[in-house]
């Protein structure tokens, strides 16, 4: 039998908080001090990231609030993790 590959959870790490402001967001890195702004959707993102979920939990989500299909938010997804990675705003350790 062969194993299926779990896919890896991500969430906004615990040193972050967010406020919207308009129809953007900002995030601010508690501990490091690092501000990140967002627009309309990667607010949402980060709002759906208030508990661990995958880049497909993700798309399918971004997908179904926005004119998007689910292949294109699945790659603007993919992006927006890694920018939020080099920002230090996540955790991965679930």
């Amino acid at each position: 039998m062969l194993d299926s590959v779990r896919e890896e959870a991500i969430g906004l790490s615990s040193e972050v908080r967010y406020r919207a402001v308009g129809e953007d967001g900002v995030l601010v890195h508690l501990e490091n001090g690092r501000v990140v702004v967002v627009n309309e959707v990667g607010l949402r993102v980060v709002q759906l990231l208030d508990r661990p979920r995958t880049r497909q939990e993700l798309a399918a989500a971004i997908a179904g609030e926005f004119d998007v299909s689910t292949e294109q938010a699945e790659i603007d997804i993919g992006r927006f993790i890694a920018e939020l990675d080099r920002e230090q705003v996540l955790n991965r350790s679930w």
